[in-house]
């Protein structure tokens, strides 16, 4: 039987209903859609700024499915929830960072190439200079005395320890002593001035009798990965008058020049300026720790010799690695020289036969 006008409009009002409803649902969908990109797009937004666009795109929803839907089709109304404040915590990988260097393992006489250690743990502080030597193994762990040492040196002969001046191409270790002899210094400069569009890095200059100690021992016994090192009183790093270049293969044509004596495969980084002689030198270095511990033990003094001996080496092992109560003074010294003159004449008898690296 055929559909009048009034039956064809019930039959399709049920299907116009679910036609409106789908529009109705759709269009929000899309909206929210649209928004979610262009925020996720632009994800530094501030928090305030997040809440307000939810609220706005929330709006936004409501509003178009009211457009959309018949007067049947009714949305119930939405408590809005401010959106969450989002905190981020601190990169958790900062916890896995090795902690910051706080010294290096010494390129030492011997080692034919500048060693890349890990990075060792924060230096310790030790009672006695051999105690250092037992339980570190860096020169960072007898700095205050070393530079008491460099102090003291410079009053008794400024010439003998001269600082390196600035040069937009000189780079030094963080932990090096910047000083040479002054004619040493002097030619150095002109090196460096001549050739100013290449970079130098400095790796070791000056060391002190007291580094030279640690890393003898270390060499000795075979620990710290030092392979080779002079006894001291017998080093020409001591003297201010030697050189580890990084990259010494660009710098040897231009300091050989310069009387800079490079020492070869054994110590690739090396270099002496002019050749040592061959006879026993005072090391204003050994002098100036003599006078630092006659300073400090006026009751047990050392002859002022400037020589390194097995008394100088006894006082040294007893030395405090943070550097004496007493520290440096440029005042002329008033200990007899007379002082244990027999055992440093010893001494000086065996720095007779050294080593010059």
């Amino acid at each position: 039987m055929p559909f009048d006008a009034d039956q064809r409009r019930t039959a399709a009002t049920p299907l116009r209903r679910r036609l409106l409803v789908g529009i109705a649902l759709a269009v929000p969908i899309a909206v929210i859609g649209v928004d979610v990109f262009f925020i996720a797009k632009s994800g530094s937004r501030a928090t305030g700024s997040a809440a307000s666009t939810s609220a706005s795109v929330s709006s936004r929803v409501r509003g178009a499915a009211h457009a959309l839907s018949p007067s049947t089709v009714a949305f119930p109304a939405t408590d809005e929830e401010p959106a969450a404040e989002i905190q981020t915590s601190p990169d958790a990988s900062a916890a896995n960072e090795p902690p910051a260097e706080d010294g290096p393992l010494l390129d030492e006489d011997g080692a034919s190439e500048e060693p890349s250690p890990p990075k060792p743990p924060p230096p310790q502080h030790f009672a006695t200079v051999q105690d250092a030597v037992a339980g570190s193994c860096s020169t960072l762990s007898i700095e205050g005395l070393s530079k008491q040492i460099i102090e003291q040196a410079r009053c008794i002969n400024p010439k003998a320890v001269v600082p390196l001046p600035s040069r937009p191409n000189l780079v030094t270790g963080p932990y090096v002593f910047p000083y040479l002899q002054a004619e040493a210094r002097d030619r150095l400069v002109r090196v460096l001035d001549a050739h100013k569009n290449t970079t130098m890095k400095v790796n070791s200059a000056l060391r002190t009798v007291a580094q030279q100690y640690l890393v003898w021992r270390w060499s000795a016994n075979k620990t710290c990965g030092v392979v080779l090192a002079t006894r001291p009183g017998e080093s020409n790093h001591e003297l201010g008058l030697a050189l580890d270049i990084a990259d010494h293969a660009s710098w040897r044509a231009a300091l050989e020049a310069e009387q800079f004596h490079w020492l070869g495969a054994s110590d690739r980084v090396h270099f002496d300026y002019k050749a040592p002689d061959a006879t026993p030198r005072k090391m204003t270095d050994v002098l100036a720790f003599q006078r630092l511990w006659n300073r400090n033990h006026p009751s047990d003094p050392m002859n002022e010799d400037g020589i390194y001996s097995a008394v100088v080496e006894q006082r040294l092992k007893k030395a405090p690695p943070d550097g004496f109560s007493t520290g440096p003074s440029c005042k002329p010294s008033v200990t007899p020289r007379s002082a244990h003159s027999a055992t440093s004449a010893s001494g000086a008898k065996a720095a007779a036969s050294k080593s010059t690296h």
